[in-house]
């Protein structure tokens, strides 16, 4: 991550779901499984780390010197894709949260822009990265694909100055 890249995170550390077998519903948000490949199920849900998603959610700029500050209130939703049509619902079981769901991060930022520059200050949203294998079990529980989760859990912070 580049040295002007500041993570601010509210929410609490990633926890690993409970495995399938052991679970006795699915998390809160979690859809039953309607699709018509019931066959196939997501498995091995592992914590990647934390990323920064692309969308920028909010900017803000400044001649210097001044202290740019940023506060934001943002639903962001979760974000899934899969290589196989696998059901959302199997999927958010086996990593720990809701696929299909939203979350709401109000945060600040703040940079102090130099004397004589004009600076910017923007935020993106910061996501804990989960992935997860899919398997045929029509087939003799054969791996057939895998997919990645990101669960949004706070905001990243991009600063420059001109």
């Amino acid at each position: 991550m580049p040295e002007h890249w500041t993570i601010d995170r509210k929410a609490p550390a990633a926890k690993l779901p409970v495995p399938a077998t052991e679970q006795a519903a699915p998390p809160q948000g979690a859809q039953e499984s309607t699709t018509t490949n019931w066959w196939l199920v997501a498995r091995n849900g592992k914590f990647q780390g934390q990323t920064c998603g692309t969308d920028r959610v909010d900017i803000v700029t400044g001649q210097g010197p001044m202290t740019l500050t940023l506060t934001q209130s943002r639903a962001i939703s979760s974000q899934w894709s899969s290589s196989v049509s696998v059901d959302a619902g199997k999927v958010s079981a086996t990593v720990g949260f809701s696929v299909t769901d939203t979350a709401t991060n109000t945060e600040s930022g703040q940079w102090a822009v130099p004397d004589g520059k004009f600076g910017t200050l923007e935020a993106y949203p910061l996501f804990d990265h989960f992935t997860f294998d899919v398997y045929d079990t029509s087939v003799g529980d054969r791996y057939v694909g895998g997919g990645d989760a990101y669960h949004p859990v706070g905001y990243c912070y991009n600063h420059w100055a001109n």
